[in-house]
């Protein structure tokens, strides 16, 4: 039997980091949540357990770290939000859409941060790719939330101001209507 302390353990830190930047986003402090978030996500490096064979127990524990990383980002990008910074993690977010064409929360943040960066043509197009993916993918449209972001792009001036970016963990806070169910 191996003996290891569990903070040697970069996948227990990874938990203990994010679970601990989840309770400081509730407790509105986005500082330290961005901190928390920023070192757990800081132990990733590439696909979990890639040179391993993985049975079914790990196939199991492997699908479960990916989806905690998503949390993990979507978490942060909402912490810098908080704080101010959306615009810095629009290349972020642009990697992400990449990263997961089919995630739409990921791009829902980054139509947000283009339009409330003054960047409404580009918002608009970023919507225009993930309805391309997703009829051409899966053959749907995309969510009500995101329509309706759409629509309101198309309805909103040019003044930069833009929709307000979605609360956390269903946080209240003064957005426009369709983002009432958009939360993280």
């Amino acid at each position: 039997m191996l003996e290891v302390d569990p903070e040697d353990v970069d996948i227990t830190v990874f938990e203990r980091l994010v679970t601990g930047a989840r309770a400081a986003l509730e407790d509105d402090r986005p500082e330290a949540a961005a901190h928390d978030l920023c070192a757990a996500l800081s132990l990733w490096r590439g696909p979990v357990l890639s040179n391993v064979p993985a049975g079914k127990v790990l196939e199991g524990r492997i699908v479960y770290l990916a989806e905690l990383r998503i949390r993990a980002l979507e978490l942060r990008i909402e912490a810098e939000d908080r704080l101010g910074r959306l615009r810095e993690v629009i290349p972020e977010l642009r990697a992400l859409v990449h990263d997961y064409p089919l995630n739409e929360w990921f791009h829902g943040r980054l139509i947000c941060a283009l339009h409330r960066a003054g960047r409404r043509a580009e918002a608009l197009e970023a919507y225009q790719a993930l309805y391309r993916i997703l009829d051409t993918e899966l053959g749907l449209e995309p969510s009500l939330e995101l329509r309706r972001l759409h629509a309101e792009l198309l309805h909103t001036g040019g003044s930069g101001a833009g929709p307000a970016a979605p609360p956390v963990d269903g946080r209240p806070a003064v957005a426009p209507l369709w983002m009432a169910s958009f939360a993280v």
